[in-house]
């Protein structure tokens, strides 16, 4: 286990990307994959019951970060625990309010924070006789919504950027047959613009069979004694100790071979 001595938290220093790859803003992560997560992929996260919200947080941040000091967008759709305004919260720690405005987009399907400059709301309408089968006009302004999202996060130079997808809202909401169809050709199409697609699997989901044979990359999370582990499912590595870089400082992080 290396030794780091601790230093005031110096602020986010972004890792470049390679031209096939998108760092992960976590060198030790980097190296397990390879140089990065490839573009045009899909990393998937499998969480047990013993993650927290903090924990997803202290593992991925650093790669939103990476994006965002990049000039590339993102664009979410949070798990039911989390909520825009929260992100936001969370995030404009290490960013400041105008980039995370400028760049990110969180898709809302409740309610939550819907006058809110970065939200996407696509509420359905409660007195529709039948909510399940929205009109072709709600549906062709869901997708103008969608369109004028992705122009905002890929910005005047139409970069790749991230999409964040927690899969048990979209299974909460609609249901595993259609949300696995929605996951399909989403993630045809982000392997096509060339993103970065990161899914959240929660367990107990009925799709998860479906999106791990979508899934490009599948990491395992859990906490125990030590702290949060994450296991390389594919490709293939020992459970690390996801912790706080002590030499740069939060949010940056490093991985340390759990102890036997």
């Amino acid at each position: 286990m290396r030794v780091r001595t601790k230093q005031a938290p110096t602020g986010w220093k972004p890792a470049p990307d390679s031209d096939d790859r998108f760092s992960s803003g976590i060198p030790d992560f980097d190296r397990l994959l390879g140089g990065g997560f490839r573009r045009g992929s899909m990393a998937l996260f499998a969480m047990d019951e013993t993650v927290r919200k903090e924990d997803v947080d202290l593992l991925l941040f650093p790669t939103f970060l990476n994006m965002l000091y990049q000039s590339r967008g993102i664009i979410a759709v949070l798990p039911s625990r989390d909520s825009p305004h929260d992100f936001r919260a969370r995030m404009t720690r290490y960013v400041t309010r105008r980039r995370f405005d400028s760049r990110v987009r969180v898709v809302d399907y409740i309610g939550e924070d819907a006058d809110a400059p970065y939200v996407v709301s696509l509420v359905a309408d409660r007195d529709d006789p039948l909510p399940d089968r929205p009109s072709i006009k709600k549906r062709k302004a869901a997708i103008q919504k969608m369109v004028a999202a992705e122009k905002v996060v890929r910005g005047g130079r139409k970069r790749p950027f991230l999409e964040i997808m927690a899969f048990e809202t979209f299974e909460t909401l609609m249901g595993v047959d259609k949300s696995l169809r929605m996951f399909y050709y989403g993630i045809k199409r982000a392997r096509d613009i060339g993103n970065l697609a990161v899914g959240l699997l929660g367990p107990g989901l009925g799709s998860a069979a479906g999106v791990r044979r979508m899934a490009d990359t599948e990491f395992a999370l859990h906490r125990d004694e030590v702290g949060l582990l994450v296991r390389g499912v594919h490709p293939s590595f020992p459970a690390h100790v996801v912790a706080h870089d002590m030499n740069a400082g939060p949010p940056h992080v490093a991985f340390v071979p759990r102890p036997k």
